[in-house]
């Protein structure tokens, strides 16, 4: 297994993360690369699957995760149905309250068919950069100046 850590600083509280996640929905506005639909039951709770279909029509994929855990600032889930080039993938998401602001946490640890480095170049960076994008722009950070 492999992994790989983002982490991105919002301008949102805690609990404006927490109530962002918890609809799968976010990922289709916050991903557009590769493109991500949700559907069926799209809550963020434990024990929900959820369905998405990725890629790049008319060609998408489908991937199955279930969420084995929820907390106030965490949850996690886990690939069960998965395309390719991944063969395994635990995905936990953490929300953090720091002296500087409020981290959304990406943490993953995965498998997959291509060498790490590539999977991290070509697929894993460019796809969280994009959501770091995405979520500065809905919660952008405030700078406060010192007088």
């Amino acid at each position: 297994m492999h992994s790989y850590l983002h982490e991105t600083k919002t301008g949102a509280s805690k609990e404006e993360l927490r109530i962002f996640f918890a609809d799968a929905r976010a990922l289709t506005d916050m991903t557009t690369f590769p493109k991500v639909r949700t559907y069926g039951d799209t809550k963020t709770q434990t024990g929900n699957l959820i369905h998405l279909k990725i890629g790049f029509p008319p060609v998408m994929l489908n991937w199955t995760s279930v969420i084995p855990l929820v907390a106030e600032d965490r949850f996690v889930d886990i690939g069960i149905r998965l395309p390719l080039p991944f063969l395994a993938w635990c995905h936990v998401h953490r929300i953090e309250e720091r002296t500087d602001g409020v981290y959304a946490v990406d943490e993953l640890l995965y498998k997959s068919i291509f060498p790490s480095f590539l999977t991290k170049a070509l697929i894993l960076r460019p796809m969280f950069k994009q959501r770091e994008r995405a979520l500065m722009k809905r919660f952008p950070v405030r700078f406060q100046s010192i007088s």
